[in-house]
């Protein structure tokens, strides 16, 4: 299965041409529909890097993380100015979407 099929690989795809991307210094400092696009990228980084180590996997609170992630860049990204590169932006949108329909939550741990 190549990446265009394997969500997982997607991701990581996506993460690594995001990784490569040049931050616009601008960005440290805007906020975009009341949402702190610094704060936004970081979060989605941490996420996708951990569900791409845990093979698609995500327990029910990181979920509930990433659909809040999500449903912020819903409202950034009509808001986002040409010169603020909205394809780095659809790019993060692309991520959290590919996760929040392709998670595997973990089996269940039994005591």
């Amino acid at each position: 299965m190549d990446a265009a099929e394997d969500p997982v690989a997607m991701v990581a795809c996506l993460r690594e041409e995001h990784q490569n991307e040049p931050w616009d210094r601008r960005w440290n400092d805007l906020e975009v529909a009341g949402v702190d696009l610094v704060s936004l990228d970081t979060r989605l980084e941490g996420f996708t890097y951990t569900w791409v180590a845990n093979g698609g996997s995500f327990n029910g609170r990181g979920m509930a993380d990433v659909r809040l992630i999500l449903d912020q860049l819903e409202k950034v990204l009509p808001e986002i100015a040409e010169d603020d590169n909205p394809h780095v932006w659809h790019r993060l949108h692309r991520m959290a979407q590919l996760i929040v329909a392709h998670n595997t939550p973990p089996p269940e741990v039994s005591s």
